[in-house]
């Protein structure tokens, strides 16, 4: 039976901001490539122009979420992680919308909102909670908020409170900016059994739940019965 042990509690670097991670995975993505080829983590430090540990603990990380899959300097993107890349190439959010369906089973979303069931908490609070026994570094802790919040799972009002989304729901923030209509696809093959046009005149609501229900069907093992 799989736990929380501490070489899955992986935290993000300290070394790097939110933007700079992000450029990270997709410099390690796109050097991947549609094929999975494996890649060493000095080339993704080339790629991205910065330093081989910086680049090494971010690896780890997004290891930890399922976006990349590997270890020991030797790492490969996953189908996730080459989905994410492209809807976030195209549109942001919807890119944050596919994080959601990924990191609300990662270990950090479940300690998360579990801490916040009494009420909102300030983010410096929730950083120390999550990092507990992990590492004593401020910056990881709160990085690993950032994530949580760039995935929909937790809200950051403009005081510097983290909240959890009522019942579940994707916080209002968000929601109420979804364009109602998405760009034009180029591509005419069908994605999931559907054309381009039918996923841009999809309702808000039933296309996140069409990118929850493929990241599912993503992270089913080959060899499930």
């Amino acid at each position: 039976m799989t736990t929380d042990s501490a070489i899955e509690r992986v935290l993000p670097t300290s070394r790097a901001t939110l933007k700079h991670q992000e450029r990270i995975l997709l410099s390690a993505i796109r050097l991947s490539g549609s094929e999975g080829l494996t890649v060493k983590s000095s080339q993704v430090a080339v790629r991205a122009q910065m330093g081989g540990e910086t680049v090494t603990e971010c690896l780890r990380f997004f290891v930890s979420v399922g976006l990349l899959s590997g270890a020991r300097g030797r790492y490969a993107s996953t189908a996730v992680g080459d989905s994410w890349a492209e809807i976030r190439e195209d549109d942001h959010t919807r890119g944050r919308l596919l994080l959601h369906g990924l990191l609300q089973r990662h270990w950090s979303a479940r300690a998360a909102l579990a801490a916040l069931e009494d009420g909102p908490v300030q983010s410096e609070a929730l950083a120390q909670h999550l990092q507990h026994g992990l590492s004593r570094n401020p910056r990881r802790g709160m990085y690993l908020v950032e994530w949580l919040t760039e995935a929909l799972i937790i809200h950051r009002d403009r005081f510097g409170r983290v909240h959890a989304p009522i019942a579940g729901q994707l916080p209002d923030s968000v929601t109420t900016h979804l364009p109602s209509m998405r760009a034009p696809v180029g591509d005419e093959g069908l994605i999931l059994g559907m054309s381009a046009r039918e996923l841009c005149e999809m309702p808000t609501a039933q296309y996140v739940t069409l990118l929850k229900s493929f990241t599912e069907m993503l992270q089913v093992p080959l060899n499930a019965s």
